[in-house]
């Protein structure tokens, strides 16, 4: 039986982790820092201004949707058939964990996107509590997607650290052939 992927379905697992799980660094900075700094924000600028940094949130959300889609190509296409057997062996889902972080990584910088496009057309022409608390958003998934890009750097560098092992462990099996110089195989 083949794994249900997708976006939604990486946020509704996280439902399965307990609370510590959840409020994992980007979560609680997302609040405090997103959401905070855009209730500060909404205080001490006009309207003008926000869409002035919507239209540069966009841009980077945009860009940062690039970076993370390519680091899912390269995670999913570049590893070696053995240590994917290895992934699958893991419990709870091994490869499927390893990737859901990609998805909603995927999802928040879509979403951001989606956001900042419909906040730059739109915030001219609804009541202020709405395009506030469409802002107010707008920090938190930006603030979240900036950090979740950071907990996917930290996810690469312990799969890169794992793929060393590997390399390593295989290594160590292949050590007892005998290894011999260039001209010895050449029968010289």
């Amino acid at each position: 039986m083949k794994p249900k992927v997708g976006v939604w379905r990486a946020v509704a697992r996280l439902g399965d982790l307990k609370v510590h799980e959840l409020l994992w660094p980007e979560s609680v900075l997302g609040v405090v820092l997103g959401v905070g700094g855009a209730i500060v924000t909404t205080r001490g600028t006009t309207l003008d201004d926000r869409l002035g940094v919507m239209g540069d949130v966009l841009t980077l959300s945009g860009a940062l949707l690039a970076v993370v889609f390519t680091a899912l190509a390269l995670v999913v296409s570049i590893p070696s058939a053995g240590y994917i057997r290895e992934m699958a062996r893991v419990s709870n889902g091994g490869m499927v964990r390893f990737l859901d972080p990609f998805l909603i990584a995927v999802g928040t910088q879509t979403a951001v996107v989606l956001l900042a496009f419909g906040y730059k057309l739109s915030a001219a022409h609804v009541s202020a509590p709405i395009e506030h608390a469409a802002f107010y958003v707008a920090g938190f998934l930006m603030v979240f997607g900036l950090l979740d890009v950071v907990a996917l750097a930290r996810s690469l560098v312990r799969h890169g650290l794992n793929r060393a092992t590997q390399a390593l462990n295989d290594s160590e099996d292949n050590s007892t052939a005998a290894v011999r110089h260039i001209d010895e195989r050449r029968g010289g």
